[in-house]
């Protein structure tokens, strides 16, 4: 049965439920001897008071029947992917926190249908990228193979070809390692608690550091800092910043610090220009164009590390970056970034 349909029938039951009884209790009051003369006039009066109780049950039905209609109409357009806003008011308080909710719903779905396109293409893009990278090194595998088959390669050579196919062997495996991290990083928020940063960088992340020559690591995080965070994925997150900067450094730091719960990487590694702020954190994105991938990497590691931090509530950027210095900064999302924007400016 339809709302409007529904509510007509309720609201005449009840009011002629209310008529009767209303006549019955006249009856009761009179007294039966009066009341037998009037018995007549109340039957009279129920079926005069009918009519009015079904107009008024019309229109109140119409009314109520259209604020539904108004509604089913929104979740209509919602189900085509119409996530419009509506801020349509009504007398009914109801039905505006109805609507209200509505327009909550329809923004967080529209964020997501959004979110999971862009994933699509994303992972669409892993798979072009991981056929394209992975190609070269199997084809290499196998020539070497066939090469051994037939019997090609003199013995005095054959170190060196093992050696060159466990090299290949290595950098699939981790192209393999980086995609499935970066899949992994996408949207998966795990858990979080209180770290203790200091004890993080200073056990966990430091040691795995490449000891190189003429960079020096420092830590001056203080040792009492806590953070509401994710403790794999702040190690995760430190360690491709690190390993970046070590990577592109000659001489000079890699040095990590905080202004308050704001996470500071410094090294004096090579510029990095600030047209490139965004597309640095992009998927498969090197600031080396190199063709050799095991030198400039596959362009996934801060594409992690931004996931990361936007699980953990937080967000990575380059804050600066010049001849002497380079900033990465780790903080929580509320922080104004038109005024870090203007901070960096000045900075560089």
């Amino acid at each position: 049965m339809r709302i409007k349909s529904f509510t007509i029938l309720v609201y005449m039951l009840a009011g002629l439920a209310l008529a009767i009884f209303t006549s019955l209790m006249t009856y009761v009051i009179i007294g039966k001897p009066i009341g037998m003369l009037m018995v007549k006039q109340i039957i009279m009066v129920v079926l005069s008071v009918a009519p009015a109780i079904g107009v008024l049950s019309y229109f109140f039905a119409h009314y109520l029947s259209k604020k539904f209609i108004w509604i089913e109409q929104r979740l209509e357009r919602i189900k085509a992917q119409d996530f419009e806003r509506d801020e349509s008011q009504t007398a009914l308080v109801e039905i505006n926190d109805i609507n209200q909710n509505i327009n909550i719903l329809a923004e967080k779905m529209d964020r997501l249908i959004a979110d999971l396109k862009q994933k699509n293409k994303t992972l669409a893009d892993l798979l072009v990228s991981m056929a394209h990278d992975i190609k070269t090194p199997i084809t290499i595998l196998y020539g070497h193979m066939e090469e051994i088959e037939d019997g090609l390669v003199d013995p005095s050579m054959l170190p060196e070809v093992l050696a060159h196919m466990k090299a290949e062997l290595t950098f699939i495996d981790e192209l393999t390692v980086d995609m499935l991290q970066y899949i992994e990083s996408m949207g998966n928020k795990r858990g979080r608690r209180n770290i203790a940063v200091f004890d993080i960088l200073q056990d966990k992340v430091l040691p795995l550091l490449p000891n190189k020559e003429g960079v020096v690591a420092i830590n001056t995080v203080d040792e009492n800092l806590r953070l509401s965070f994710n403790c794999t994925d702040f190690k995760r997150i430190s360690v491709n910043i690190l390993m970046n900067a070590v990577k592109f450094t000659e001489q000079g730091y890699v040095k990590v610090y905080n202004e308050e719960n704001t996470i500071v990487f410094e090294n004096t590694g090579t510029k990095i220009d600030l047209d490139l702020r965004e597309d640095i954190f992009k998927p498969f994105y090197t600031v080396d164009k190199s063709k050799n991938r095991k030198q400039s990497g596959f362009g996934l590691g801060l594409s992690i590390v931004k996931n990361l931090s936007e699980n953990n509530a937080y967000r990575c950027f380059l804050y600066a970056s010049s001849d002497e210095k380079t900033v990465f900064k780790l903080e929580p999302q509320s922080i104004n970034t038109t005024q870090i924007h203007s901070e960096a400016g000045v900075m560089s």
